[in-house]
């Protein structure tokens, strides 16, 4: 099954690379559903927050104390600070600090990419993916922007 090979190839680059992350959404069960797909490769979640201005606190604790952070899985809809807005910080912040980009998954049940495309093109986020994501959808998502980037 070449599907399944191709999967397992993922799992196998992404786990060599022992990635850290971020994860951001207003809903628990979404946030332990995307610590499980990162766990399965290999990725350390350094930091869940509810809302993105907490999870945009974490991300500076981690650039300023060189702990540093590969990807950040960011739900749009979010109290305090949506998915938007922390993408426009966390750019704002690489851009004032001379920062490589962080690798952001923007996710959302509530929009489409067209709604919000300049996200994604402006390079300002990895990409966007639909709820319900599954664990392939996900993990090829990283996979794509962290490995063949």
């Amino acid at each position: 099954n070449l599907q399944r090979a191709g999967s397992e190839a993922i799992i196998s680059a992404l786990s060599q690379k022992h990635l850290k992350a971020l994860v951001a959404d207003d809903s628990p069960f979404n946030v332990n559903l995307i610590c499980n797909y990162l766990a399965q490769f290999g990725t350390s979640v350094k930091a869940v927050a509810y809302n993105g201005y907490d999870i945009f606190l974490k991300y500076k604790e981690m650039i300023s104390t060189g702990v540093g952070v590969d990807v950040i899985s960011l739900d749009i809809d979010m109290p305090i600070m949506d998915g938007r807005q922390v993408c426009d910080s966390i750019r704002r912040y690489e851009k004032e600090n001379e920062l490589e980009p962080v690798v952001i998954i923007l996710i959302s049940g509530n929009y489409d990419r067209e709604q919000i495309e300049e996200y994604i093109t402006s390079e300002k986020a990895g990409c966007f993916l639909r709820k319900p994501v599954s664990f392939s959808e996900f993990s090829r998502a990283v996979y794509n922007l962290v490995i063949t980037h």
